[in-house]
């Protein structure tokens, strides 16, 4: 099943399943936490949660095989 989105004039398509490398998913967890810090600092709590909860997001849907 595929998901739809338009984005302003283009149709955006999403593939039920987005696959990261081990790498990859490492990444953007440390991404996140580091987006989280940053934005603490700067006095940006909302914004701060939500780059926090981006991150929970991704640690709980990591899988390995």
């Amino acid at each position: 099943m595929t998901v739809e989105r338009r984005l302003s004039r283009h149709v955006v398509r999403f593939a039920p399943v987005v696959v990261f490398t081990k790498r990859e998913a490492f990444e953007a967890c440390e991404v996140c936490a580091e987006v989280e810090r940053a934005l603490l600092r700067a006095g940006r709590v909302v914004e701060a949660a939500r780059a926090a909860s981006l991150f929970e997001l991704f640690e709980s849907r990591l899988v390995v095989h």
